[in-house]
Formats: structure tokens, sequence, C-alpha cells
């Protein structure tokens, strides 16, 4: 039903976008690494999916097409459904994620946060062959030299508290060690 929305990035938090279309503003779920990419742009055009429930229409937000494709792959395991699709797209850095489902490394995909070892094998039993490790490198999901999905949920939550988000980045910079948890990454940032 809708490929993509454009507009103004209106808001920013831990796993939603806002977009004000031309007045209204479309509720987005979307990756931590999605989220953070967006409290960078004040314009987007988002690919999206829309998942219609018996109670519920949902959104959902992606940076890119391959994301959107890999989000796809995702919710046609059984047992995977959107917002577990959407935990798994933020759960690690999309190269190595991609890497991991084209391998079926059940033990790196059971370490993202609600994958449990069932549902990690489950994963990487149905796309393993499916996915190409390649994908990753032309135009994945926001890849680079970014921080993991902790250290960017840190950073949107110190933005939240009204910190600049060049100054966030720095805290979190600063304070981030690299088996921190969010909660711990902002904490410590807080001590400062």
């Amino acid at each position: 039903m809708f490929d993509y929305i454009t507009g103004r990035v209106a808001s920013v938090s831990e796993n939603k976008v806002v977009i004000d279309c031309n007045g209204v503003g479309f509720a987005v779920t979307a990756s931590a690494f999605t989220c953070a990419d967006c409290s960078r742009k004040t314009e987007v055009k988002m690919p999206v999916y829309l998942a219609v429930r018996e109670d519920a229409l949902e959104l959902f937000g992606f940076g890119s097409e391959s994301e959107r494709d890999l989000f796809l792959s995702l919710i046609n395991v059984s047992g995977v459904g959107p917002k577990l699709a959407i935990s798994v797209l933020g759960g690690m850095e999309p190269k190595r994620l991609t890497a991991a489902l084209a391998s079926g490394d059940v033990a790196l995909l059971s370490t993202i946060k609600g994958v449990g070892k069932k549902t990690a094998e489950r994963i990487a039993l149905e796309l393993k062959g499916k996915i190409s490790a390649e994908g990753a490198d032309g135009e994945a999901v926001q890849t680079g030299d970014r921080a993991g999905p902790a250290d960017e949920k840190a950073v949107l939550a110190l933005v939240s508290l009204g910190y600049d988000r060049k100054e966030a980045e720095a805290l979190v910079k600063k304070t981030a060690g690299p088996e921190m948890s969010t909660e711990d990454i902002v904490r410590a940032a807080l001590r400062g």
C-alpha cells in the first residue's frame, strides 16, 4: 500500500521517527541505526512497510531499500514478527548482521536482545544461503564506522534529556565501553 514517505523529521525517539508529511505526522517504527541516521537529518525519503493487524495499522521505516528487503526476509521466518525483525535490524552493525545471517551464525544472532537461542536457530536455518554477505557492502543499511546500537540509543537518550547532539556523541564516545548496555552508558555519561 505504501512504498515510502517523504517529509520533515518532526521528532526521533529510541525506535520511532515522526515524519511530518504536509501537516500529517506519521509515526514510523524503525531500527536504532535508522533512528540515529534520521536524528541527523531534517528531511527524509524513507522506504516503509505497513503492517496490518486486526487491532492496529503500524508503519515500519528503513534507512534503505536493502534494509527493507532484509526486514521482509526476517518477517517471513516462522515466529518472527515486525517488531522482532526491527529489533534484529537494530541489534548489531548491519554488515555484521548480514554476514551472520548469510553464514547462519546462531551464536552471534542469539546475542541480539530479544532473540533467544531457538529463534536464532530458526532464523539461521531459514535464511542461511538466502542472504548474500556481499549485499552488505553496496547499499547496506546505515553502514560505516558508526557506533553500535547501544551507543546510538544512549546518544538518543541524552538528546531526549536536553543535550545537544554533538555533546551527547562526545559524552558517549568518552564513557562507552565495549560490553556496556545503553543504560550503563547513559548513567556513566550523566555522572560525567
